[in-house]
């Protein structure tokens, strides 16, 4: 996809489309292969080709395709912008929420602390017993298991609960 994509840069350096220049300049980082590959459907739409016969297009056809998908491109990038700022947002109003710290950090504090016991069962002990001869005894896994099953339940199932909860008491 990427001969394409200088093939289409090639023939959009030639007209005055900026936002299809950005796209497959590929300033957008890891994100942009997988926006100019969007831009690449869109101009091969306008075409009215498929995206692999792009490159066998007379060049005033590729031009007048690249052109008409201008508009398409712009949105394409502005809703890949949208969606970063409401992640970002989305991320800085769980750090913003503000209360005391237990009532968030339990959450990281219980996954850090299964994926070290995770870690410990099944890589560290085995290690440990192999390389040194030791005899260190194993955690049930049947046990830590449920302890992760009901950590997930309380993490994933808890709000769902309570709406759940909520919804049953504005029904009454």
């Amino acid at each position: 996809m990427s001969a394409l994509a200088s093939i289409l840069l090639s023939a959009a350096g030639e007209l005055a489309v900026p936002i299809i220049k950005k796209v497959l300049g590929d300033k957008l980082g890891g994100a942009g292969g997988e926006i100019a590959g969007k831009v690449i459907d869109a101009i091969a739409e306008k075409a009215g080709v498929s995206p692999e016969a792009l490159p066998d297009l007379p060049t005033d056809d590729l031009q007048e395709a690249i052109v008409a998908a201008e508009p398409a491109a712009a949105d394409i990038l502005m809703h890949h912008v949208e969606s970063q700022r409401l992640m970002n947002e989305t991320l800085k109003a769980e750090l913003d929420k503000g209360g005391p710290t237990w009532t968030w950090a339990w959450r990281p504090g219980w996954m850090w602390l299964l994926a070290f016991v995770w870690l410990y069962a099944l890589v560290l002990r085995p290690l440990t017993n192999a390389a040194f001869g030791a005899s260190i005894d194993a955690i049930d896994l049947g046990t830590l298991m449920t302890l992760t099953a009901w950590f997930i339940s309380l993490y994933m199932g808890g709000h769902t609960a309570l709406r759940g909860i909520e919804r049953w008491r504005n029904s009454r």
